[in-house]
């Protein structure tokens, strides 16, 4: 008989350190779940990836052999001990782990509770997996049924009503960090959703908001032209940090983006000028010894927890 298995970190269970090393963005993710298929009795299988959590949802004939199964091949992949890693695992079965899944798809699970992003992450998710073929008649039947559930979540509670995010919160940060944003020059490295929905924070603040882009050059100009901002190149980004007053990193990329000696030759170049630093990528795209430069503040997606609680 086979049985639903979630296994997964959260924010509420490991730090960014952690979740950095066990995030599985595509193709990783479709590359881990060929392998879990292969090495254990794994049926089905959805993998949910996002700044804040890292979950598996699987269909099994042996829930023990398939707990101890993930846990070791997440410790591979983090390149942390079994041991060590286990105090971060998080393990629900059949119903709990249903019910898990509806809270994440409504926002119950969320570091901003009610946001609105995790809907789109969990359908892309089960998108993912659907194009990949590792879903089957019980997952389907769960994501369908979870993503429903969250509609009616945001359509008949009032969860979702100050239309709260991490970008907004961000921005909320930079507000206590700098005062008022009108005239503030904001480099806004990425051009996904997070980096849309910063702008979109941004919209109303008065700042000039320049959007960098490493790949997706015509995303980065649309985004400018909608928001109006400007864009430029990554080729541009050291001269974009030497007028910028904060800078908000939100990439996919699995690579620092951003290191401490690069940033070292600007704040030497801006005499003193203090920057805002905001990385709200999973993994991190700003090298953490940046926060140790003279002028600089850095925080991570986790800082931001605390003005989560002071706003709540």
């Amino acid at each position: 008989m086979s049985e639903l298995l979630a296994i997964g970190v959260s924010h509420k269970t490991a730090p960014v350190e952690v979740r950095e090393r066990l995030a599985l963005p595509e193709p990783r993710a479709a590359e881990f779940l060929r392998d879990l298929r292969g090495a254990t009795e794994v049926h089905e299988a959805v993998a949910i990836s996002t700044c804040n959590r890292t979950e598996l949802y699987l269909v099994v004939g042996d829930p023990v052999e398939g707990e101890s199964t993930v846990l070791a091949m997440l410790s591979s992949l983090a390149g942390i001990r079994p041991t060590a890693l286990t105090s971060a695992i998080y393990s629900h079965r059949n119903c709990d782990a249903a019910r898990h899944l509806f809270r994440v798809t409504a926002g119950l699970e969320a570091m901003v509770v009610g946001e609105a992003e995790i809907q789109g992450q969990v359908k892309r998710a089960y998108d993912a997996a659907l194009a990949k073929e590792t879903v089957g008649p019980l997952t389907n039947h769960l994501f369908k049924a979870a993503l429903a559930t969250g509609k009616r979540v945001r359509s008949e509670t009032a969860i979702g009503e100050r239309q709260l995010s991490l970008p907004a919160v961000a921005v909320a940060l930079a507000r206590e960090e700098l005062g008022a944003l009108d005239g503030r020059e904001v480099v806004i490295v990425g051009t996904g959703e997070t980096s849309e929905l910063t702008a979109r924070a941004l919209a109303d603040s008065g700042g000039r908001t320049v959007f960098v882009a490493s790949r997706r050059r015509d995303r980065a100009i649309g985004l400018a032209r909608r928001y109006g901002g400007s864009s430029v190149s990554f080729d541009e980004l050291p001269q974009a940090l030497a007028r910028a007053d904060m800078v908000v990193a939100a990439t996919a990329s699995p690579h620092l983006l951003l290191e401490s000696r690069e940033l070292a030759e600007v704040m030497e170049a801006r005499a003193g000028r203090p920057l805002l630093l905001i990385d709200l990528a999973v993994p991190r795209d700003i090298d953490s010894s940046c926060g140790e430069l003279a002028g600089v503040s850095l925080y991570d997606i986790d800082d931001l927890q605390e003005v989560i609680a002071r706003n709540k």
